[in-house]
Order: C-alpha cells, then structure tokens, then sequence
C-alpha cells in the first residue's frame, strides 16, 4: 500500500515555511515501525502550487492520501481536498492536525474528505491503514471520524493517548531538506530547525487552543532527557547548529529541565544553540544558568498582557512582578527573552463578560515599553487576541456573540467583536505596538533575512495596507 501525506500547498495562500511538520515526520517513521503490513509513505511538503499538488499525486499514484493542516490554512486545506477528490474521486482522502481535531463537523461540511483523524495520530494511522488494507470495517477503529455511505458521520470512541512518547521513534529525519525551510523569523545559526520535547499542557489560559493534546488525559507528558539528547545529536550530525526545543512550556518541572540541559550538556556539541518556551512563574537562577550552559539564548515568554486583573482573567496564573524576576535572572545569565504579548483579551468572570478597553492596551504596551528599555527583553510579538476553535476564548465569544468573521483571518483582523473597540481602535493600538517591536528588533538584531515574506507583511499593516 503507498500513502502520501502532505501539508497543504503553500504557493496558493501565506503561510508560515520556517519548519517541516513534525505531525507528518512522527506518522511516518511510527508507521514504518509498527505498520502489519507492507507500505510505502511520502511526504508531500508544502512547497508547491494546487496544480503541482495534484500533479505529484498523479504521479505516485497513492492509495491513501492525507492532509495535516491548522485552522490558519483551514481554507487552502478545503480546496486542495476537493481539488484531490475531483480530481481522484475513488481514491481514500484523510486529514488531521489541530483544525479536524477540533473543528472535524466543519471540515466534513466543507470539503469532501473521507476521514477525519482526532487527537495523537500515530496509532490511530496504523489501524487506519490496517482496516483498509483488509477491508475491516472502519467504525472499530478508535479515533476516527467518517463519512458514510449516505453522507452522514459517524464519530468513533476517543483514542487513548500514548503513555510513553520515547516509544516513538524520532521524526523521518532523513525524508528533508533542511535547505528547503528558512527556521525562525530570530535566530542565532543555520540551520535551524525544532524539535518536540513534550506533548501537552496541564494549564488552560482561555486563549489556548491545544486540541490534539487535550482530547483526553494526561494533558502533559514529557520526552525523557536521554532520548531528547540523542535527537539532538542526530540532528548536530545532520548539521544543524540550532534547534528550537518546543514544547508548550520547557519548565513545568524544573527538575526534568534541568535533567535535559545536563543531558544536553554532556553532549559536548560545539556551537549549537537552542530556543524553547517557558512560564514566568517557574524560573530559578539555576535552571537560567543551566541554560547559559548549553547556549539557550532566546526564550519565549508569554507575557500576554501587562494588567494583572487580565493574567488572573485568561487564567494564566502568573504576575507581572513574576516576569520581570524572570526577565532579570535570564538577562543576568545573558539568555535574551522574546515576549509573547496581546491585545484586547476578553473573559468570563463570575458570569460576565470582561474585556480589554484601549486603556488596559496602552498599559500592556508601556509595560512592554519598560521592560525593552531596560532590556529586561529584546523582542516582542504584538498580536490580537483570537478566538481559535477548542479554545475557552472561542466559547466565551460565541456566548456573548463576539465573533467578528467565523472564518479567522489571522492575528491583524478584529476577531472579537468588543464593546467599545472598533477596527480602526484596534489597528491603531496594533500600528503602535508593531512599531516598538520592529525598533527593538533592529536594534538588537539576529534577524532572519529569510523571512522578508513576514516583513512586508508587518510594513503593509504599519502602513494600513490589506495583507490579503
């Protein structure tokens, strides 16, 4: 049997090429390993227009063909699955990622897929293949949804989650180009790519869309630091010279971070560099100077906002004097921070709605402002607050009819419809936030040329240009 997963063809709508998808790379090495039956997979990479798309298919003639994609290539995903099922009607269409998890009844509404995959792929995909392989009947595979025979849909038990990720293999590694992805928009060295430590989060800000790690429990498991250790050097020996660790968080157990920088550092690697993610609430200066140890240099912050009653509101259970320890003991060991900030959150408290007003923005924006000037951080991220599908935010809007547009365009849009904020509000909050962000930015450098795509597209809002 050959099988052709693929993400989505980029050449037809923006959207990010910094990384392969991992979702894919695990499918296929699990599949390759644990399959009951011969097979061949190909990756399908996003570099391509609809019509080579189609093309490649045709000539690898698969007998399964799936789609990995997110709510932000929600659209391109449903034209290129009826584009694939006009064109090949008989052959078996299947997708999966955050958006079919999530939203599966849409996809089934507007595209013409066969299946649906929910939650962790990997052993939902090989009794998938094995049932179709021997014409079982599809309904006693958990983990799915599908389409029947007279159009309706029948919904599957949940999968059970894998108990322990070092069972996985490692991504088909050998399947990329590293050439063919440009890494992070900041960088220190490439190549760069990223790496998955852990899977899931056990918080839950409203804002937070983690479909496919949350469909069941746990909602956190973490890889063991030996294994993370021998996937870095794999990929030191691949030439890679920085990897973004990505994880929800890095530090939910301070202990098992500091394990893997220690198992990392034991490498010995010469010049490799790493990113990840962490809470403020989590940080010591021994896991800051851990990091200094095996060249953490950028950490990404989520910040969120500068108000505290918004932090205690989206439920993200820090302080604003919280991260700006954190920023201290980072900058003391010279690990640079990236904040992730946004604007015009909104909640539900005590059963009624709360939101931001401009107020509550400019104050986010001068916190920011402070903690750049002092260089407490080097970088930002400046973004609207959206109401993404499986998140409580997305709840909330729909309670309180705040959806602006079902079809969510994107972080420069206005996606919550809120009391006393309007476009031109929120684009002007938008303009000045962008501003400082590109100012620190250029001043503190490690930029990567290779996103020009994602400059033009930040100087087309700063000019109050349409990005399409």
């Amino acid at each position: 049997m050959k099988i052709v997963l693929a993400d989505p063809p980029r050449k037809e709508a923006y959207y990010d090429n910094s990384y392969p998808n991992l979702g894919i790379l695990y499918l296929i090495s699990y599949l390759r390993k644990n399959s009951r039956i011969p097979l061949e997979v190909v990756y399908l990479e996003g570099a391509f227009s609809l019509v080579e798309h189609l093309k490649f298919i045709a000539s690898e003639n698969p007998d399964v063909y799936g789609l990995s994609f997110a709510s932000i290539t929600a659209n391109l995903a449903y034209k290129t699955m009826n584009a694939v099922k006009k064109r090949f009607p008989d052959l078996m269409v299947i997708c999966g990622g955050p958006e079919p998890t999530a939203n599966w009844e849409e996809v089934f509404r507007k595209s013409k897929v066969d299946v649906c995959v929910l939650g962790e792929g990997e052993e939902t995909i090989v009794d998938l293949i094995f049932a179709l392989a021997k014409g079982s009947d599809l309904t006693q595979v958990d983990g799915l949804a599908l389409r029947q025979a007279d159009e309706s849909i029948f919904l599957a038990n949940k999968r059970v989650l894998i108990g322990e990720l070092d069972d996985i293999p490692f991504p088909a590694w050998e399947l990329i180009d590293l050439g063919n992805y440009v890494g992070m928009h900041i960088n220190k060295a490439k190549p760069q790519t990223h790496m998955l430590v852990s899977r899931g989060c056990p918080f839950d800000c409203n804002f937070c869309s983690n479909p496919v790690w949350k469909l069941s429990k746990p909602w956190i498991r973490m890889r063991k630091p030996s294994n993370i250790a021998a996937e870095v050097q794999l990929l030191y020996d691949k030439g890679v010279r920085e990897i973004y660790m990505t994880s929800d968080e890095f530090n939910v157990s301070e202990k098992w971070a500091l394990d893997v920088c220690a198992a990392i550092k034991a490498l010995g690697l010469k010049k490799l560099y790493f990113q990840c993610n962490l809470r403020a609430d989590k940080v010591s200066g021994k896991l800051a100077r851990a990091f200094s140890d095996i060249n953490v240099w950028l950490i990404h912050l989520g910040i969120e906002s500068g108000n505290q009653r918004t932090l205690d509101g989206v439920g993200k259970h820090i302080t604003t004097e919280q991260i700006v320890r954190t920023c201290r003991l980072m900058r003391r060991e010279g690990v640079k921070i990236f904040g992730f900030v946004m604007l015009f959150h909104a909640w539900e408290e005590n059963g009624r709605l709360k939101w931001e007003n401009s107020a509550d923005v400019s104050n986010t924006l001068a916190f920011c402002h402070r903690l750049l000037a002092s260089d407490l951080i080097q970088y930002m991220s400046w973004q609207v607050a959206t109401p993404m599908i499986g998140s409580r935010l997305y709840r909330t809007a729909q309670k309180y009819g705040l959806i602006a547009n079902k079809n969510i365009t994107g972080v420069w849009a206005q996606n919550l419809l809120l009391p006393g904020v309007g476009q031109c509000e929120l684009k002007r909050a938008l303009r000045k936030g962008m501003l400082l962000k590109d100012y620190y930015l250029l001043k503190n450098g490690n930029i990567n040329f290779s996103h020009l795509d994602r400059v033009w597209r930040n100087l087309k809002v700063l000019l109050g240009m349409p990005v399409g």
